[in-house]
């Protein structure tokens, strides 16, 4: 007997150590968790998200898969509440047992989830909050697409200076009382400070403001017409609507959130060409492409959910594939998380600028191009191409 249990003491010693495969990570397939939101007043944003990672997964899948395995995708709903978030990514990772996330709902509500990202080694791309504090300090597996909101308001603040409020200019600025809010000022303040811009107020409101009639004659009476309006959807329509209520003449600096359809519409009866900078291409042949292709896997009604976050999901989840795919069958968190550090001027067929997480801080993704609403029409032109600021 104890021959034979050194002998297979032996065996197991000459056979090398059993490598336990990561959580998500099947023969056939891997789960990809993704956290958003599908109730509330914002669900149409996380709505998009879903259907950007649900075509960036059947285009996967329909070639191969990665490496043989399918792409699965768990999702969650945070309502957009931080301490749900929480709680959503603990399911996703303790019971659904996710290898990765996509995913990452607003920025509050990422912030809440880094904890367990940074426990649980999860290769996260971050596509629809690019907020500083995100990469800032860096967490290993966390990787990121897009400009700061900082970067989008300096740019548009420097943008109304040059070309529209280049006389009797007074500033002013609106935004939420929380981390995003904080990102709206920064980049506003970098602005007044570099151009040496005529400050007249700084304005703070809590998340699901409705009524913003005192903001706004506070606005009106310090005299500013260039607001940097940091509502977002509802938010920034009441604001807006109460200008025009008191004919104020603004030239308005918008949160990129106000490019999509829905948010469009609630804006239009105010009547305000606002502008606004993102990182990701609006009506051009880039996103005529992608909504053709998507037509493949959506019904037509998810066709119709389609705006800048569907874009952003889809290249993010498309950048995690190929990350995932040069690991070969031997696939891991770990592994994952280096090729991410190897990406370098990834193509993402206009969508957005190539993507190259290869620097420091993980970031890619930060040129921005600024547009112009044509509130008539409910379209935007291009005023200023691909630009990192």
């Amino acid at each position: 007997m104890r021959k034979i249990a050194a002998a297979g003491f032996a065996a197991c010693l000459f056979a090398g150590p059993v490598l336990a495969a990561d959580p998500g990570v099947t023969d056939t397939e891997i789960k990809i968790g993704d956290v958003n939101i599908l109730t509330g007043p914002a669900s149409f944003i996380g709505r998009a998200v879903s259907i950007g990672s649900k075509i960036a997964a059947a285009e996967i899948n329909a070639a191969g898969g990665i490496n043989g395995r399918k792409i699965v995708i768990a999702t969650e709903d945070d309502g957009y509440v931080p301490s749900r978030s929480f709680q959503a990514l603990k399911k996703l990772v303790e019971s659904d047992g996710i290898f990765a996330l996509s995913g990452t709902s607003g920025s509050a509500n990422i912030l809440a989830m880094l904890p367990l990202i940074e426990e649980n080694k999860l290769p996260t791309v971050v596509t629809t909050t690019p907020n500083e504090l995100v990469y800032t300090p860096v967490r290993p597996s966390v990787f990121t697409i897009g400009a700061t909101y900082q970067d989008s308001f300096y740019a548009q603040v420097k943008y109304i200076h040059e070309n529209v409020r280049q006389q009797n200019a007074v500033y002013g600025v609106i935004r939420q009382d929380d981390e995003f809010g904080a990102a709206v000022e920064g980049g506003y303040d970098k602005a007044v400070k570099e151009f040496k811009l005529k400050d007249g107020l700084r304005l703070r409101f809590k998340r699901g403001q409705t009524n913003f009639s005192a903001e706004v004659l506070q606005l009106r009476a310090a005299g500013v017409n260039a607001l940097v309006n940091g509502g977002i959807i509802a938010g920034a329509a009441n604001i807006l609507s109460e200008a025009r209520k008191l004919n104020m003449d603004l030239a308005v600096a918008s949160v990129w959130s106000e490019d999509m359809p829905p948010s469009v519409k609630l804006s239009q009866p105010a009547g305000y060409p606002y502008i606004l900078a993102d990182y990701v291409a609006l009506n051009d042949a880039a996103t005529d492409t992608y909504v053709e292709k998507a037509k493949k896997y959506l019904s037509a009604d998810e066709v119709g959910g389609i705006n800048r976050y569907s874009y952003l999901s889809y290249v993010g989840l498309k950048v995690m594939a190929k990350a995932m795919e040069a690991c070969g069958k031997e696939l891991t968190r770990a592994c994952t998380v280096s090729e991410l550090r190897k990406i370098k001027n990834f193509d993402t067929s206009g969508l957005t600028a190539p993507i190259s997480f290869d620097n420091e801080q993980q970031l890619s993704g930060r040129e921005l191009k600024i547009y112009q609403l044509d509130p008539k029409a409910g379209t935007f032109k291009a005023l200023v191409d691909f630009k990192r600021y």
